[in-house]
């Protein structure tokens, strides 16, 4: 049976809390009596993730294992995984548990109600810094004036929208400007978005790449972007 919703989470040297973030989803999903899918892409890690995640993969069937010797991108990891996803629903989530699968739940069972074509997360009580905070208030804002868009998250997750609307809106970028241009292809598409705040919480485990450097150089993709 195809499942309901497919659910892909990005993974690149994550061996020190897939297996929780996983583990997490499963206990919401089942408890709901969901059929849901996994898609676990492991692009690119070199650390013990991929071990991490075949054994978990073996022991679960309604995880769709994927590792890949080549990074993706965040952006072509998530879509890589949306492409070989099998349910009606489909979307993602990260594996650094600052959303809780509680709360993925919660997007997921608003984009059942098919009042919306796309329902996503609203992260309020940010808990990355000031630095991320300010730099993503600037980044929303240059957003909503440059496309018009009415968002206050841009990059806000859980996505989740219907798998046979993929093809019409799928980015072209595979980086961090990802979830700017699937915004910005929905828009495009008339597609009715909404926004659902949940709860930000700090990464338990891995590194985050977001310094300073990293901010300057979205800065200047995006400004060539909106060019």
């Amino acid at each position: 049976m195809k499942p309901e919703i497919s659910i892909t989470i990005p993974i690149y040297n994550e061996e020190g809390g897939i297996k929780k973030t996983v583990n997490n989803l499963v206990k919401v999903f089942e408890e709901k009596k969901a059929n849901y899918e996994l898609v676990l892409v492991n692009h690119g890690s070199w650390d013990n993730t991929e071990k991490i995640i075949k054994e978990m993969g073996e022991k679960n069937k309604k995880l769709t294992i994927i590792n890949l010797a080549k990074n993706l991108g965040y952006g072509g990891g998530i879509l890589y995984g949306m492409e070989h996803s099998k349910g009606e629903f489909i979307g993602w989530t990260c594996a650094d548990e600052e959303i809780s699968a509680e709360d993925v739940w919660k997007i997921y069972a608003a984009i059942k109600n098919k009042k919306y074509d796309v329902v996503k997360a609203l992260r309020t009580k940010r808990k990355d810094g000031l630095l991320r905070i300010f730099t993503t208030f600037v980044f929303n804002n240059l957003i909503s004036f440059r496309f018009g868009f009415n968002l206050k998250d841009i990059n806000g997750y859980p996505v989740f929208f219907k798998k046979d609307m993929l093809e019409k809106i799928k980015p072209t970028e595979k980086s961090h400007l990802f979830n700017l241009d699937l915004m910005k292809n929905m828009n495009k598409n008339n597609m009715k978005i909404l926004e659902i705040p949940v709860i930000h919480r700090k990464r338990q485990e891995g590194t985050t790449f977001m310094k300073l450097p990293r901010i300057f150089e979205m800065a200047f993709d995006f400004f060539k972007y909106s060019i």
